[in-house]
């Protein structure tokens, strides 16, 4: 069976925000988040659905994401739609705005059987210092992500 997926994409609840970008850093009180601030190499966590031409399916995964701080960031995923297990490489690019918000755009390719390509778009807020990433498709998927620094 082969599944299509159209886009990925992430939703962060609005409560998980707003607790998780008020962090301790000293950034976040000062405004001073910069493409710097997203940097390194972070282990990231997804779930939820997605949405197809067979409607919403249930999706989950992990992945490793590397950020150079200059806007780019790339990686490698493993999930799994419905029980279909998928692989993935991940290149995008990403902006920061002073506040710690911004967005992100990613190129997913799979050679997995019953996986497709794709690219999607997300939203981003930066908490705990750049430490933590959370990630909002802007889609209309229903995932929650979240890049946490190795």
């Amino acid at each position: 069976m082969r599944i299509r997926i159209e886009n990925l994409g992430m939703l962060i609840a609005v409560s998980l925000l707003t607790v998780s970008c008020g962090g301790k850093g000293t950034a976040a009180a000062e405004g001073g988040f910069t493409l710097a601030s997203i940097r390194g190499s972070y282990a990231g966590i997804f779930e939820g659905k997605i949405n197809t031409s067979g409607g919403l399916l249930e999706f989950l995964g992990t992945g490793i994401f590397v950020a150079d701080g200059k806007g780019n960031f790339t990686g490698t995923e493993t999930y799994t739609v419905v029980t279909t297990p998928c692989q993935a490489t991940v290149s995008g690019t990403y902006t920061v705005n002073p506040d710690g918000s911004g967005t992100n755009s990613a190129t997913f390719t799979t050679t997995s059987p019953g996986c497709s390509s794709g690219t999607y778009t997300q939203s981003l807020a930066i908490g705990q210092s750049g430490r933590l990433v959370l990630l909002s498709n802007t889609n209309g998927d229903q995932i929650n992500e979240e890049w946490h620094l190795q």
